[in-house]
């Protein structure tokens, strides 16, 4: 799972506990069937320099990479139109 964020690290983690991870990996992708939840966050958006944005990019082209590389996963990717 990728997302993005505004909120630091440490205060999502002291005020928060980190909901989002909770409600994804606890109440919704085991119901359909998904029991390895990975979590990457890109944090802060909001005043991320260009080159910060790019190797999040970089980072999430690496990480979708990674699954599919996986055994088990498909072959082939789909091709958008």
């Amino acid at each position: 799972m990728l997302n993005t964020s505004d909120t630091p690290a440490e205060r999502e983690e002291s005020e928060f506990g980190d909901p989002l991870q909770s409600i994804w990996a606890s109440c919704v992708l085991p119901y359909v069937g998904v029991t390895d939840v990975r979590r990457v966050v890109f944090r802060t958006v909001t005043d991320a320099a260009d080159e910060t944005r790019a190797d999040w990019l970089r980072r999430a082209r690496r990480e979708a990479a990674a699954l599919l590389a996986r055994p088990g996963s498909r072959d082939t990717v789909p091709t958008p139109n």
